[in-house]
């Protein structure tokens, strides 16, 4: 079972992605396919084509490499998300999300501090980190440079762990993190986030305002408050406009009477 990485018809990554799409990674026939490509040698072909020279090449070694869960490939994939080509660094950080584990978090996590919260990288850490890894780099206070990413993973995971550190921090955070765990708390939607949220609704900054009234609006459980209705009158046009749409997703949940529209 061999293929050509460079083939200009035939994509084999994406061949593999097909074939691999019903089944379960932890299955008899995932195994056995990692099985028949490890034996035939096409890993090997996989991990030398991450450090190729074609773009193409490193790009669908990568994607690859993430569909049959290479561990071993991590290192090498944690390296093109220096690329130049965007389509390489995108399946770099798709393949780290997929492999999953602390070496593919933490590669994440680097590459956060080193080119910012891209969108790509935040998602594929929230796949990638394991169970209360985000919450430990939260609580540990980490940087600023990568505060607001973990903490936006952490409001994708949903997981009420990251409640604790999310308050814990936004405390002493910068206030792009503030922002950030407002927004995750939303996400999360547990009514343990309401006080901090209430609380975020009085700060100075217009932007904690505002991603303080839309989270607030996202969990179920919340009625709304005096708080919430000060900021329709807020000096700010975008946080007037947060509140009055958070006002309505609380209107329409059953047993809201009288609130405003």
């Amino acid at each position: 079972m061999g293929f050509d990485l460079a083939d200009r018809e035939l994509d084999p990554a994406a061949l593999l992605a097909e074939a691999t799409a019903s089944m379960d990674p932890g299955g008899e026939a995932f195994r056995v396919l990692t099985s028949v490509l490890k034996s035939s040698g096409s890993t090997t072909l996989v991990l030398d084509g991450l450090l190729s020279r074609n773009p193409t090449v490193r790009a669908r070694s990568a994607r690859i490499a993430g569909l049959m869960r290479m561990e071993e490939a991590v290192p090498g994939i944690a390296s093109l998300l220096w690329s130049r080509e965007a389509a390489v660094r995108a399946a770099a950080a798709h393949a780290l999300g997929t492999i999953g584990g602390i070496r593919s978090a933490n590669a994440l996590l680097k590459a956060i501090q080193r080119l910012g919260p891209r969108v790509m990288l935040i998602i594929a850490l929230t796949r990638a980190a394991p169970d209360l890894y985000l919450e430990t780099f939260l609580s540990a206070g980490q940087p600023r440079a990568i505060q607001p990413a973990l903490a936006l993973a952490a409001g994708l995971r949903g997981r009420r762990t990251a409640i604790a550190p999310l308050i814990a921090q936004a405390g002493t955070g910068s206030s792009r993190f503030r922002n950030a765990a407002g927004r995750a708390l939303g996400w999360i939607g547990n009514p343990a986030g309401i006080p901090a949220l209430t609380a975020a609704l009085a700060q100075r900054d217009w932007r904690m305002r505002t991603s303080a009234a839309k989270a607030l609006g996202s969990i179920a459980s919340y009625q709304g408050g005096p708080d919430l209705y000060a900021c329709l009158t807020d000096k700010n046009p975008t946080v007037r406009a947060a509140a009055r749409r958070a006002m309505r997703k609380i209107s329409r949940r059953p047993g809201v009477h009288g609130r405003p529209s």
